[in-house]
Formats: C-alpha cells, structure tokens, sequence
C-alpha cells in the first residue's frame, strides 16, 4: 500500500494497494466516518470518475464526493506516480486508439477505422509523460 496523499477538504486518505487491478484508480478512505471510495483516472488525460463507495450505509454527501474528485483532480500527477511506481502499469495495454494530432490520444471502446491497438504504455512520472507503443510498432508521446 502506498500512501498518496491525505484529500485536505475531506480528510480522507488516498492510497494506491500494491495488490490492485486495472483500471488505474485509487483508494480515499474516511476513517471517522467509515467510507471507502474508488476513484478511476485517466494516464492520457484529465478524466477522473467515481467507481465505487461502500458501504452504502455510510455514503458521502455528493458535495463530499464532488470536493474528494476535485482534490484528485488537482493530485492527478500525485496519483498517476504512485500508481506508476506501485503496479508499473498504465492499464492502457490492448485498448483501441485513434491519433488525433501529435501527443494526442483518444481511446475508442472498440475497433473502429483508423485505429489503432496499444501493445504497450509506459508513465515517465518525472516528466509527466505517456510513450504509448502501438501494435504496428509506431510509438506517441503525450504530455500531460
């Protein structure tokens, strides 16, 4: 288990386990009031979502939850490091892609044309940077 960093406007601990699974997310644990959530984000962009809070009888209001996004959100560099230094993985591994423009990546949930299967994706945390190989061999660095 490796600890990220404590969410300061929810006081919940944000931890990356060594025994995780893809997708690429983390762990926010309240432990005054018993909550647990999983957070999913993105390692070619932006994007973090809500996966899961358990248990139900102790669920956060949605502005705890909005403030908890919002502090990953702002750790994202944080989270994408640890998760990186933890599994070694960007969970990105098979996943069809489309290249819009240099350094410049849009994920498709399936086949479509022009795009492009990941072989293999590799997080340089001290540049914040993805080097995504594709199966054709042709690589693309995003920088985030």
């Amino acid at each position: 288990m490796s600890r990220v960093f404590t969410s300061d406007s929810t006081g919940a601990g944000i931890y990356v386990f060594s025994d995780d699974h893809c997708p690429a997310h983390i762990h926010a644990r309240h432990r005054g009031e018993g909550w647990i959530a999983r957070v999913r984000f993105s390692c070619l962009g932006s994007t973090v979502e809500l996966i899961s809070i358990i248990p139900v009888k102790n669920v956060p209001l949605q502005r705890v939850v909005n403030r908890l996004l919002s502090d990953v959100q702002v750790r994202l560099p944080d989270c994408r490091r640890s998760w990186w230094l933890t599994r070694r993985t960007t969970c990105l591994a098979n996943q069809w892609a489309v290249v819009r423009g240099p350094g410049r990546i849009e994920l498709l949930s399936k086949s479509a044309p022009s795009a492009k299967q990941i072989a293999e994706a590799e997080y340089d945390p001290a540049n914040t940077q993805v080097r995504v190989i594709f199966q054709d061999g042709t690589t693309e660095q995003v920088k985030l």
